[in-house]
């Protein structure tokens, strides 16, 4: 009984933790010819905000809102800083290419919370705790 009561506390807690933003830093490097492609895909509430400063060799950005809808997009760019702003709930894409001849340096930092894989995590433990509240009780009255 106690665990149940233990999982539904903790199922609890952690579902509600999961939809609390959390800052995640940035921070890659892109070799020219081995992975050169970066995707983040950060799952944002409307306001969250992100920065994301690029520099090394040349290199392609893009950034798509949850809509596909493009935000911003350079090429060719050595050095680029951008200030991203949330105006949408929901999954953005943010890509970076390496098309020089050198390493790129990725960094900063973006808001990001669970996906909706982790929600069903979460409801799997509190319906687990349920059940074994359940059955502890009937075992303790039966």
């Amino acid at each position: 009984m106690i665990s149940g009561i233990a999982f539904i506390v903790i199922g609890a807690a952690s579902l509600i933790d999961s939809n609390i933003p959390r800052k995640v830093e940035l921070d890659k490097i892109l070799d020219p010819n081995v992975n050169h492609i970066d995707v983040v895909t950060p799952i944002m509430n409307k306001g969250n905000v992100g920065k994301i400063i690029i520099d090394g060799s040349e290199f392609d950005f893009k950034i798509e809102s949850p809509d596909n809808e493009i935000i911003v997009s350079v090429t060719n760019r050595s050095h680029y800083e951008y200030d991203l702003v949330a105006n949408n709930e929901g999954q953005y894409r943010i890509e970076t290419k390496n098309t020089g001849n050198s390493t790129l340096q990725i960094d900063g930092d973006v808001e990001t919370k669970a996906s909706p894989l982790a929600f069903v995590g979460h409801m799997m433990l509190l319906i687990t705790g349920i059940i074994v509240l359940g059955i502890g009780i009937k075992a303790r009255y039966a």
